[in-house]
Order: C-alpha cells, then structure tokens, then sequence
C-alpha cells in the first residue's frame, strides 16, 4: 500500500525518500563496496514514484525522473533493513549482561578454534564481552590475531611476551579487576591473551562485565554513579624508558546521548584524579563504592588457562585480572596483544549482512 510519503511493505513503512537514497541499481550503488555513487542533490526531492508495484519478491518504483530511474528493492532486503519501528541499535540487540551466578547457571563453551564455527564465538565475543579459544599453537598466534586485522603496537611492539618468572621487571601478585589501556584515549579494543605455558601454582584469571557492574551500581547508588559518569579525570602512565608519559582524560563510566553505558575506563594503578578540591570528597566516595563492586567475587568468572588458551576481551565493557602465584612451581608465559575493536564489529557485521564465514585467509 502507497500513501503520501512511503509505501508499505508487510506492516513496515518505507519513506520515498530512504528508498530513492538507498536504491540498489549498479547507476545507484558501487557492486562490491555498496558505496552510494549518486548524490541527494542529483535528482528531485522530495522524490516521487510515478509507479509502486510488488511482483516476485521485489518492490519496483519507477521515479518521476528526467532520465527515468527504475529501483529494485528485493522485499527481504527491505525487511532487513526495515526502521519502523525504530529497530534496536544493532550491538545492544546481542548484548547479554552477565555475573557468576548466570554463568554458572548456564556454563560458557570454551571454543576450538580449527573445530568450532567462527560466527558462534564471535558472536560470543559481542554478546558476553569475552570468549575462550582453545589449540592455537604459539606458532600460529600472530597469523590468528592479524586475522582480525593490524595490530595495535605500543611502546613494547605488536605481540608482548609476559613470562613471569624469568623477567625481573614481572610479579606474581594478584592483578585487580582493570581495563588495558586506560591510559590511552583509544581503549575501544579487542585484547588477546594467549597462553603457550602456564606450570605456575595459583595465577587463576578472571573476568568481569563491567556493564553488569555499572547498571546495579546505578540502580543502588544513583548519585555515586552519576559522579563517575560526571566527572573527567586523568589516567597516567610514565614511560622513562620511552620518554611517554600518558595522562588522558576521561570518565570511569562513558554514556552516550541516551545515557547508555557506553564503556567502562577502570585501573586503579593508573587512575589519577585532578579535580577541584570541593569535589574530591565525592569523588572519593563514588570510586571507592564502585571498586567495592568491582571486587565482589559474585560478578566474577574465574578459570585457569593452559597452553594453546586464548582468551578474548572486550577491553572497554570487559574487566580482568588474575590471583597470585608462586614462581618456584613453574614457568607462567604468555603472549598479550590489541586490534581495535573496529575491525571486529566490521568482521562481524560482515557475516551479518552477506552470509559470508570468517576464516583465517580471509
């Protein structure tokens, strides 16, 4: 049914012009990029259709147009991409929120990486914020982490080796839960940690889903929670060897337009608050009763890797970190690595959209 400004397909709207802008012919759109090659200014608006029909599978309109202009919408397509109502924002339709209870009540897979299909732990990834690859050998590490796409280097390079017990730089304390990077302004990243030897006693790792923290934060301590998603402070990180030192400015918590928990910048370590005086007393209040949160062992998941282990973060939802572990038991070596998380939602969206399988060579 057609009615001034839209047509209406199987009770989805359609306004004209979204159909004229995403016409689909080769004259409308590139082949394989789908770039659009014409321009809104290139043809009338508002758009007209002379005629609107639907005939196998496709809606036709033919344009008011001088020269004419045909488009072709398979109707799949346009459910596919259908705005009314206004779909979920494609990454919170996938979020699932989690804490060691619902874990435990309903057990993560841990993945085989030459067995498993790639869109299940993928998906995985996007939906819990973390995943666990088995049988990647060390050999085949760097060729699996490119596979996503470049490598973030830091000031220690690409792939960084932590073999603790054999670096006098390293510990064997226990890490709190932390985000990587803080200390950078780019943290929106999938971090890689691969084990290829873990002999140590101890050394269980952890992970938390900082969303999950924050929401109940919010809901029991509004106040405190609106002081971190208020309040900018500095995350720093001196390099004297490099001659870096970091000091971003961000929040612990980031919220978007629709106050959305849109990321979690959390490490105690490098946390360094600059703020007015009259602020600090709050401020102080609100970080520790979040921390308190944090370190609630009912929100964590806790396993021990083993060698040919990967496991995939989040980094900015994602919290992580591991208990202590004696050095005099054997050798703990493992492999950490960054790609923006760009790369991996452009993966993922990939399969979405054209049906395509992840693989290594791609």
């Amino acid at each position: 049914m057609q009615t001034n400004g839209f047509v209406t397909v199987s009770g989805k709207r359609f306004h004209y012009a979204w159909l004229r802008d995403n016409c689909l012919n080769a004259k409308s759109r590139h082949p394989d990029s789908m770039e659009k090659l014409d321009d809104l200014t290139e043809h009338p608006f508002p758009p007209e259709p002379k005629s609107v029909e639907q005939q196998d599978g496709n809606l036709i309109i033919e344009w008011n147009e001088n020269p004419p202009h045909r488009s072709v919408f398979p109707i799949s397509w346009l459910l596919t991409h259908a705005c009314d109502p206004q779909p979920e924002p494609l990454i919170e339709a996938d979020t699932v929120l989690w804490d060691k209870a619902s874990l435990e009540a309903n057990p993560v897979p841990w993945h085989d990486l030459h067995q498993a299909d790639p869109q299940v732990w993928m998906k995985q990834l996007l939906s819990l914020g973390f995943v666990i690859l088995r049988n990647i050998s060390l050999e085949e590490l760097d060729d699996f982490i490119m596979s996503f796409g470049p490598v973030r280097s830091t000031e220690y390079g690409a792939i960084m080796t932590q073999k603790v017990g054999k670096d006098l730089a390293a510990t064997s304390h226990g890490i709190p839960p932390h985000n990587d990077l803080t200390f950078w302004y780019g943290h929106r990243v999938v971090q890689f940690i691969h084990c290829a030897e873990n002999q140590a006693a101890g050394g269980q790792t952890f992970v938390l889903d900082g969303f999950r923290v924050a929401m109940d934060f919010r809901r029991d301590h509004p106040r405190e929670f609106e002081i971190l998603a208020k309040t900018p402070i500095q995350f720093w990180r001196v390099q004297h060897e490099h001659q870096y030192f970091f000091r971003p400015v961000g929040t612990i918590i980031e919220l978007d337009s629709r106050d959305k928990i849109t990321a979690i910048r959390y490490s105690h370590k490098n946390c360094a608050p600059q703020i007015p005086f009259d602020q600090m007393g709050d401020f102080y209040q609100a970080y520790t009763a979040f921390s308190y949160y944090l370190n609630d062992l009912n929100y964590q998941y806790r396993f021990r890797l083993t060698a040919g282990d990967c496991l995939l973060i989040q980094n900015f939802r994602m919290l992580h970190g591991r208990t202590a572990y004696d050095t005099s038991t054997g050798t703990r070596d493992f492999r950490v690595a960054y790609t923006e998380w760009d790369y991996f939602l452009a993966k993922y969206f990939y399969q979405r959209e054209f049906g395509k399988v992840y693989s290594q060579a791609s």
